[in-house]
Parts: structure tokens; C-alpha cells; sequence
């Protein structure tokens, strides 16, 4: 008898429909989750605490979450005023981000203080959350909305999700094409999206980009904020100077590359005056943009993304003109000597820039006026990241570098810099000063200055391999209510003072070590060999001569040397973009006379350079090949 009593109860629950419920979501109750505007109170005749009244604009929104035990259909309906002189104001309803009715209607009520309720629409909803979200088709923009009821069964008003936006783009609508899924207009977040990429024939895929990266064609991720993602295609046979090394070849701490071109996909052009490098340096396209010559003023020179700024000579000199990187990617400034610049930095990277590479520049003033009369020689700030400084000579000089435009900017907490092969003398401090953000500081030689490295505000600076001489304190964590970290390896500090914690460990995400020198080695290496024509003792020996006959020439050129001493010498030809094209020599040579030939078959025509190195100095030199 129990068990038959038992069958025809679980059969009448079995066979009974699911009574449907309403749930009502107020403003600032669970389940309301946005207004593209506000919830105010001075219209009366609302029911809860207040009513949601969007902006005026095509667009403005509204948006409630709910959660469906099982698929089902509910029946949806809101609580409204539209007093306006507009008459009805029609809205598009999406449920996670996918349009379900194109127009529901919001009558005219008359007044605002009129409160209806509108007809029911009728629609399908998924297991789990439900973002439903209508959106204004009038310049007006939405009713004041009081509340919206659903009604249905096994649904519940559900705490909100962030939602937001992704945008997939390419740099070169000729590269190839992108696509993504699942295709929506908004996303929760922690929501999975697969990324694609594919090269059309000629360019190849080289990495995602913006605010998520990686060197996967097809990539898979979890979206937690606005994103962007940039697929960048290049021209087959691209490829980066492979003197570039450090944080400016990639874009994130796994060590996703980037490659850095400068202008070297687009044309190669001569400026003389500011005017002519202001007038290239800004526009879109890419650029390689050489100087030769020495150019006097105090204006600003603006760089835009995807430029070369090349100093063909040691006469290509900006005095009183402040370089600024702002808001740009992909940059390289070589071979160019900047002095004198005030009240501004002789070079400023600001405006959240990424990838740039500073290489082989002398940097200077002087320290006849007081420490407040020049700003720094080379400034990075405001987010700015993915930094090589490179072969640098930065001399005379009171405040240096500083990384971190001051004790606040947390968010500078994104810089990553790299600072190798540099030499700083007669310099009094900041060489660099960093706060919160990460660097790696390797073979720079330091001689005859104040302090050097602070690490401030939580930074992490790896300091390896450098040479300091004559310097009052080489590593210090000061000037800061925070103090910053060190790591430090192998480096030479003589008489130095040294601050050795609180310590971090770096862990650096490029290859390097190909390109490390001994520690005891660097004042011989930099200091002959910081920057084009810059020299230990200032000057190249005096009876050194280099030249080439025929220049111009078309086919072959004859480069003629004399040798005071007997010594090692490397011979190599670089192309417009500092790129080694040939090596004529490498070995040891004795003192006197030398004649080289050199013949170009298969390069095309253009500015090249010929440059010597040697145990003590280097030297170039500028040929111009006719084709």
C-alpha cells in the first residue's frame, strides 16, 4: 500500500507543469547591472529606490542578469515612464550580447509620472547567467525604466558579471585576414575566446599584439578587460637587426617577440632642416629619416610610430631640440649626437610608447649652470615600455635619467627597459633612477660621476656585468618614501659605495648572454666603442686616414686605410639601416697603408656606411652606391 501511495505521488509530480514565477529586479538590487547614465529620484511614482534614466543617444543602454536552471522561454516586460515630447521610444533587446528582437516598443505614457507597464515579449533563455540588455534606437535614448519583471520557471535574478568589449584588427589590411570566436558584442569576463590569424602569399603572420599577445597564429584566451588584439603581418623577408637585443625585441614578461623595424618598410629620406624632420618624423607612414648635418633650435620633434631618426655622420647633431616619442611604437633613433635641450629632455618616451630602441647616441649638456637648469638627457614615463638603450654615450650632466615621471605613478609599474653597452662619465646622479618598474642593467661603464643606479618605489633592477670607477655610490634605493630592489651580478665596483638590499630576482625574458662581456673588459670595449666616432681620448689617432675611390660609385670601390699601430681590425659595410651587409676584414694588420676592393654586386643602390673597428676606437664612413 506505502509503495503505491508513493508511485502516484512521484507520477503527480512528474505529470503537475512547474508553476511559473515572477521576479522583479529593482535598481541597485541583485541582478541590475548597468545604465548608460544613472538611477535618480526626482520623478516620483517609482517603486523601488529610484528608476534608471540613460543619457540621450543613440546606443545608451540598460542591462539586468538573470539565471535559467534549464533552456526555457520566459516572458519579459518592464515597469516604465515616457513623458517625453518625443513619442515612443523603441529599443533593441539582446540576451549575451546577440540581438533576439530588433524593436520593442515603449509608448508615449503621457507623463513621466505615468508608470506602465509595456506588452510582453516572449524569449528563449540559456542555462546559466543571461545578460539581457536593451539598447536605444532614439536620439533621446531609453525610457526611465522602474523595473523589469521576468516571468517564467527556474529563473532568479543573478549578481553581474563584468562585460566587456574586444576588438581584433590587423596592421596591414594586405597581410591577411583575422577572425575570432564566439562573435559577440559584449563578454563576461573569464570568457574564452579563440583568436585567428592567416597570412595571405608574401607576408607572414609575426605575432598578436596590444592587450593580449603571442607568437601563435591561433591562440586561445581568457578575456578580463576591454581588449584589443592587433594580428601583425609583414612582408616575407623582413627581418630585425641583429644587433637589437633586450626589452625593445618583446612585448610582454613571457618573452613574446616584436619585432623592431624603425621605418625600414617604408622609403629611406634626407632632412637638412627641422622643418624637413618634423615634417617626415610626424606623418603615418613608415620612414627612415637621415640627417648629416647639425640643426640648432628649442622646438620639440615629434616621432609617430614606425620611424627611423639616422645619423649618417658624426655631424648629425640636434642642439637645443628635444626628441619626443610620445604615443608611439616601433622607433629607433641611431647614431645621432643631442645636446643642450631646455627646459625639456634631450629625449623624452612617454604616452605609453612600446618598442623602441635607442642606439649608438651621444647625449649631453653641460654642468656650468646650476642642477635645475636642464631636465634629463633621456626621460621614460607615463606607461611607456619595451625599452633598449644601446651603445650610448651620456656625459655633463647633472640629472641623468629617470624612469618614472614620480613617487604616484603606480601604473609606471609596466615600464621594462634594458640599458647595455652604455658609457656615462661626468655625470652627477640618475644613471638611470627608476621607480616601479622593471630593468636589466648589463656591460655599462660607469667613470667620474656622482651616484648612478636608485632603484625606487618597489622597481627590480638587475645589475650585472657593469664597471664603475670613480663614482660615489653605484647602487643606491633612495630620494623615495618606498625603497626599490636589486639584483646584482658580477659587476665591478671599486671604491664605489653600494647598497646590496633589498633584493628581487629578474627574470629576464629575452636571450643576451651571446652579447655579454667580461666585467674587466668594458672600459677598453665601450670606452673606445660607445658611438660612431666617439673615442676614449675624444679624438682618433692622429695619423689614421680612411677613404674610398670612386664616391659615388656604381659596381666596385676601392677603401684605403693608414694604420699608426699594428692591431686588429674589423672592416664591415652597413646598410642605410645600420645592418651589417659585408666583412671586408677581421683580423690583425699591421701599421702602414691598406687598400680593400669591395664590390656591391647584388645590393641595390643607396647610402651605405664603412666602418672600422679596432681595439681603441671606431670610425665610419658615409659611400654612396649608384645603381
Amino acid at each position: 500500500m506505502i509503495k503505491i501511495l508513493l508511485l502516484i505521488v512521484l507520477f503527480t509530480l512528474a505529470t503537475t507543469p512547474l508553476i511559473a514565477q515572477e521576479v522583479i529586479i529593482q535598481e541597485n538590487e541583485t541582478g541590475f547591472c548597468s545604465v548608460d547614465g544613472a538611477v535618480m529620484t526626482s520623478v516620483a511614482g517609482y517603486t523601488g529606490s529610484g528608476y534608471a534614466d540613460t543619457d540621450r543617444g543613440v546606443g545608451k543602454s540598460m542591462s539586468w542578469n538573470v539565471k535559467a536552471v534549464s533552456p526555457g522561454t520566459v516572458s519579459i516586460t518592464w515597469r516604465y515612464g515616457n513623458g517625453g515630447g518625443s513619442g515612443d521610444r523603441p529599443a533593441r533587446l539582446k540576451i549575451n550580447g546577440v540581438t533576439i528582437i530588433e524593436s520593442v516598443n515603449f509608448p508615449h505614457t503621457g507623463t513621466w509620472t505615468n508608470w506602465l507597464e509595456n506588452d510582453p515579449v516572449k524569449v528563449d533563455l540559456f542555462t546559466g547567467n543571461n545578460k539581457i540588455r536593451i539598447e536605444a534606437h532614439s536620439v533621446d535614448g531609453l525610457v526611465n525604466v522602474d523595473y523589469i519583471k521576468i516571468t517564467g520557471t527556474g529563473v532568479a535574478a543573478s549578481e553581474c558579471l563584468p562585460s566587456y568589449s574586444l576588438t581584433v584588427n590587423r596592421n596591414d589590411e594586405a597581410g591577411g585576414t583575422v577572425s575570432f570566436e564566439p562573435v559577440q558584442e559584449l563578454y563576461d569576463e573569464g570568457t574564452e575566446i579563440t583568436l585567428r590569424a592567416h597570412a595571405s602569399p608574401g607576408y607572414f603572420f609575426q605575432s598578436w599584439s596590444g592587450d593580449v599577445t603571442s607568437a601563435d597564429s591561433v591562440f586561445t584566451f581568457a578575456i578580463q578587460r576591454n581588449t584589443v588584439a592587433t594580428a601583425i603581418f609583414l612582408p616575407e623577408g623582413t627581418v630585425m637587426d641583429p644587433n637589437i637585443i633586450g626589452y625593445a625585441t618583446i612585448q610582454d614578461d613571457e618573452g613574446t617577440p616584436y619585432l623592431v623595424t624603425g621605418g625600414a618598410l617604408g622609403d629611406t629620406v634626407a632632412a637638412e632642416s627641422y622643418e624637413e624632420l618634423q615634417d617626415y618624423l610626424a606623418r603615418p607612414e613608415p620612414y627612415v629619416v637621415t640627417l648629416s648635418n647639425k640643426i640648432v633650435g628649442t622646438q620639440d620633434l615629434k616621432v609617430s610610430s614606425h620611424k627611423t631618426l639616422l645619423g649618417l655622420t658624426d655631424t648629425a647633431h640636434l642642439q637645443g631640440i628635444e626628441v619626443e616619442i610620445n604615443g608611439a611604437r616601433n622607433v629607433i633613433v641611431r647614431n645621432m649626437k643631442i645636446s643642450h635641450v631646455t627646459p625639456a629632455d634631450a629625449i623624452v618616451i612617454t604616452g605609453k610608447s612600446q618598442n623602441i630602441w635607442i642606439d649608438h647616441c651621444e647625449l649631453f649638456s653641460d654642468r656650468d649652470h646650476g642642477q635645475d637648469y636642464y631636465d634629463g638627457l633621456l626621460d621614460i614615463k607615463n606607461e611607456s615600455s619595451f625599452i633598449t638603450v644601446s651603445w650610448c654615450v651620456f656625459h655633463d650632466h647633472f640629472k641623468t635619467s629617470l624612469i618614472s615621471s614620480g613617487d604616484q605613478a603606480v601604473a609606471d609599474s609596466v615600464i621594462r627597459a634594458t640599458w647595455h653597452h652604455n658609457y656615462f662619465y661626468n655625470c652627477d646622479s640618475r644613471l638611470p633612477s627608476i621607480r616601479f618598474g622593471k630593468a636589466h642593467v648589463f656591460n655599462n661603464y660607469f667613470k667620474n660621476c656622482v651616484s648612478a643606479i636608485n632603484s625606487r618605489m618597489g622597481a627590480c633592477v638587475r645589475v650585472e656585468r657593469n664597471y664603475f670607477h670613480n663614482v660615489g655610490t653605484a647602487v643606491m634605493m633612495a630620494n623615495s618614501p618606498e625603497k626599490g630592489s636589486v639584483e646584482l651580478i658580477d659587476n665591478f665596483f671599486g671604491t664605489s659605495g653600494v647598497s646590496t638590499s633589498p633584493t628581487c630576482q629578474l627574470d629576464v625574458p629575452y636571450p643576451y648572454e651571446e652579447f655579454l662581456d667580461e666585467t674587466n673588459e668594458l672600459p677598453l670595449i665601450i670606452a673606445g666603442e660607445a658611438v660612431a666616432a666617439v673615442y676614449a681620448d675624444g679624438e682618433p689617432p692622429r695619423l689614421f686616414s680612411m677613404s674610398n675611390y670612386p664616391n659615388p660609385f656604381n659596381a666596385g670601390t676601392s677603401i684605403t686605410f693608414t694604420l699608426p699601430l699594428a692591431e686588429h681590425v674589423r672592416l664591415t659595410i652597413l646598410n642605410i639601416l645600420g645592418q651589417e651587409v659585408a666583412v671586408l676584414v677581421d683580423k690583425k694588420i699591421d701599421s702602414g697603408q691598406h687598400t680593400i676592393h669591395w664590390d656591391a654586386d647584388g645590393l641595390g643602390g643607396g647610402i651605405y656606411l664603412y666602418r672600422m673597428r679596432t681595439d681603441r676606437f671606431v670610425e665610419s664612413r658615409k659611400m654612396i652606391l649608384l645603381k
